[in-house]
């Protein structure tokens, strides 16, 4: 039976790969990979690529329900809502953070239903995570806090979309949607073995 491949490709070029990379490791994803285009400002040009990542999946495909996501924060980039459109029309899914990817590693942490700035995002990450800073390259890769904390972030992550919406505004801030990316992997990883 062919294995299903996922193609992750990421606005960011160290935090979001560095989680990925390790949560793939834990789980033993071997059929993943990680794409850091580092186009910060522009998720349509995210989209885009992850839209070529697919198609190049599609041609080598053997049969597998090979994916591709991509992974971008809702910032106040321009284009947010034609990338959406782009990834639903192409069939690319989609891991969005509002503000910040960092929202989902906070998660790990504990929860956070007020509204916050990236900044602050960022700020709150590197007062759990001691790698998680500017000088450190914001790297959010405590492999135990990821494999441990893991179920209560999906949690925190599932509530922020269901308050959100409950709220009117589905992807509003603070929401993010990085755990239906990570259950994707984990069933792909599982279905592999």
């Amino acid at each position: 039976m062919p294995v299903a491949r996922v193609v992750i490709v990421t606005e960011g070029t160290r935090t979001e790969p560095e989680y990925f990379k390790i949560f793939v490791r834990i789980h033993g994803a071997r059929t993943v990979e990680v794409v850091p285009i580092g186009l910060g400002g522009d998720p349509r040009k995210v989209v885009e690529r992850a839209i070529i990542e697919l198609s190049e999946l599609r041609k080598d495909s053997l049969g597998g329900k090979d994916s591709a996501w991509a992974v971008y924060d809702r910032d106040e980039h321009p284009r947010f809502a034609e990338a959406k459109d782009l990834a639903l029309a192409h069939g690319v899914g989609l891991a969005v953070s509002n503000p910040c990817f960092e929202l989902w590693g906070v998660f790990h942490y504990r929860d956070l239903n007020a509204q916050v700035g990236r900044h602050d995002c960022q700020r709150l990450l590197s007062e759990s995570c001691p790698a998680y800073s500017l000088r450190k390259g914001k790297l959010f890769n405590d492999a135990e806090v990821i494999e441990n904390n893991y179920l209560a972030a999906v949690e925190r992550g599932h509530a922020s979309l269901v308050r959100r919406t409950q709220e009117g505004d589905p992807e509003g801030n603070p929401s993010t949607s990085v755990h239906q990316l990570t259950e994707h992997i984990k069933n792909v990883a599982s279905s592999s073995k």
